[in-house]
């Protein structure tokens, strides 16, 4: 199932956000649960945007050191891989480009995250400010999410470290 996820992770996460976006409005319409107040709306739109941006340094971070890792790397070179460790071998496979791509959907999701937060603080119109809080649940859905696939990447490149 994880397999499935990471072949298009961005659409499970942003399909997650929308449909819980949606959930919740309906909730809304039917006087379920009513929306918090603006200035509350603003304040968690302003932390989420600054969570999203703190994240994506941190996935940055990790992305640039994945990448100094592979320059220090004992390559193979011929059929005798066995005194090389396998979290070298995983730098000439497919598994390493595959992560280095997911790390940067990574980033690009938070960044858009922060983007969407400070953009609709700057443009949305006072009568609509309300609604902000249906892209603050998307936000959180993606910061999570992202964080999870992070998290579920980094769990995996450990793996191979260690020594069996």
């Amino acid at each position: 199932m994880i397999e499935k996820y990471f072949k298009r992770p961005l659409l499970y996460d942003y399909t997650l956000g929308f449909l819980l976006c949606a959930l919740v409005r309906y909730l809304n319409l039917t006087c379920l649960i009513d929306l918090p107040s603006i200035d509350s709306t603003l304040s968690t739109t302003t932390d989420l945007a600054t969570i999203a941006l703190t994240l994506a340094g941190f996935v940055l971070t990790l992305l640039t050191v994945l990448i100094t890792f592979k320059t220090g790397a004992r390559i193979p070179n011929g059929k005798q891989n066995e005194d090389i460790p396998l979290f070298d071998l995983f730098f000439s496979t497919n598994l390493y480009f595959k992560t280095i791509d997911l790390l940067k959907g990574c980033i690009k999701s938070l960044v858009f995250v922060a983007v969407l937060g400070f953009s609709l603080k700057l443009f949305v119109n006072v009568d609509y400010i309300k609604y902000i809080f249906f892209a603050n649940i998307l936000g959180l859905i993606i910061i999570v999410t992202t964080l999870w696939r992070s998290l579920l990447i980094l769990t995996k490149i450990v793996g191979l470290q260690k020594e069996t």
